[in-house]
C-alpha cells in the first residue's frame, strides 16, 4: 500500500483515502481486485471499503461491476473550493493560460507548512513539475514563493532557511523580484538540461498510477531540486536561451494579501528571451484576471 504520506494513526481511514486517490486518478472505471492489486490490499477489504462507499454516493458500481468516482462527490468538491475561496471562472483563466503557453497551469494555496494545488490544467500533457489537483507539497523553498515574496521578514527568512545553501542569496533575490514584477521564473542550474526532460517525461507516466505516489513523490523531489535555480532580472532580460522549469505568480485576495500561487511549467531546457517575455506576459495577465481584490479584476 502507499505509504508516502506516513503512518496517521489510522490504517482504515488511510485506506479509504488510497482507494479513493486511486479511483481519482484513473479516467476508467476498475474493478475490485485491480484497485486490491494496485494497493497491495486484500480484495475482501476493497470490496467492503468500495460497497460502502457505493451506498453513500463517494464511489459508483457500474453494471460490469466496475467502479468509479460517485456523484455526491461533485457537491463536496465544490464546497472544499468555495471553503478555499477559489476564484471565480478559475477553470477558463487556466485554460486559456494552458493554451496560451503550451504547457501545464496551476493554482496552488500556500498555508503555514504545505502548498496544495487547487486546479490544475495540464494543456497538452505535461504538468507543472508533475502535480495534479489536491497535490501537497512541504512548504520549503521554492514552492510557495509568489506568496512567501509578501509575507512579514520572520517567515520569509524561516522559509529561505529551507533553500540549499548555494542558492539561498539567489532565492532571496527572487522574491524581491515578484514584489516587484509580480513573476518569477526557476531554471535547472548546472544539471544537464535534458535530465529535466526525461524527468518530467517519468512523472507525468507515474501520475497515471496512483498506487505509485511514492516514487512519484520521489522524483518530483529530484525535479525539485534540479529546478532550484532561480533568474535574475539580468537572466531574464539577456538574449541567452535559458533552460526554464517553472514561473510564478501572487494571485491576491479581497483582503489585499496573495492567497494563491499561479504556476506554468514548460519544462523545457532551451527557452529564447521572446519566449520568456511571452511566458511571463501570459502569467501575470492571468494573475490579473483572477485578483479578487475589490476593482481589480470587475
Amino acid at each position: 500500500m502507499d505509504r508516502d504520506k506516513g503512518a496517521t494513526g489510522s490504517p482504515p481511514t488511510d485506506r479509504v483515502v488510497a482507494i479513493m486517490e486511486l479511483l481519482a486518478g484513473r479516467d476508467d472505471a476498475c474493478t475490485i481486485a485491480e484497485v486490491a492489486d494496485a494497493l497491495g490490499l486484500s480484495r475482501s477489504t476493497v470490496g467492503a471499503v468500495l460497497g460502502s462507499l457505493d451506498t453513500h454516493g463517494w464511489a459508483r458500481r457500474d453494471a460490469d461491476l466496475r467502479y468509479r468516482l460517485g456523484p455526491r462527490l461533485a457537491g463536496v468538491g465544490e464546497a472544499a473550493r468555495v471553503a478555499a475561496g477559489v476564484p471565480a471562472g478559475l477553470d477558463a483563466a487556466l485554460a486559456r493560460l494552458a493554451a496560451q503557453v503550451d504547457c501545464g497551469a496551476a493554482l496552488g494555496v500556500v498555508t503555514t507548512s504545505e502548498m496544495t494545488f487547487l486546479a490544475v490544467d495540464a494543456g497538452r500533457g505535461r504538468l507543472p513539475a508533475g502535480i495534479s489537483a489536491g497535490t501537497g507539497l512541504p512548504l520549503r523553498a521554492p514552492a510557495g514563493a509568489a506568496v512567501i515574496a509578501f509575507a512579514d521578514p520572520a517567515r520569509r527568512r524561516a522559509w529561505l532557511d529551507t533553500a540549499p545553501a548555494a542558492v539561498r542569496a539567489e532565492t532571496a533575490e527572487v522574491l524581491e523580484q515578484i514584489r516587484t514584477t509580480g513573476v518569477g521564473m526557476w531554471g535547472i542550474g548546472a544539471a544537464d538540461p535534458g535530465m529535466l526532460d526525461v524527468l518530467a517525461e517519468v512523472v507525468e507516466h507515474l501520475g497515471e498510477d496512483p498506487s505509485r505516489n511514492a516514487l512519484r513523490g520521489r522524483v518530483v523531489d529530484l525535479l525539485g531540486s534540479i529546478s532550484g535555480r532561480p533568474y535574475s532580472a539580468a537572466d531574464l532580460a539577456s538574449d541567452r536561451t535559458h533552460p526554464v522549469s517553472y514561473l510564478v505568480a501572487p494571485v491576491f485576495g479581497a483582503d489585499g494579501r496573495p492567497a494563491w500561487e499561479l504556476q506554468i511549467g514548460p519544462l523545457r531546457s532551451a527557452v529564447t528571451r521572446d519566449e520568456r517575455a511571452h511566458y511571463m506576459e501570459s502569467l501575470t495577465r492571468t494573475a490579473r484576471e483572477l485578483d479578487t481584490r475589490t476593482g481589480v479584476n470587475a
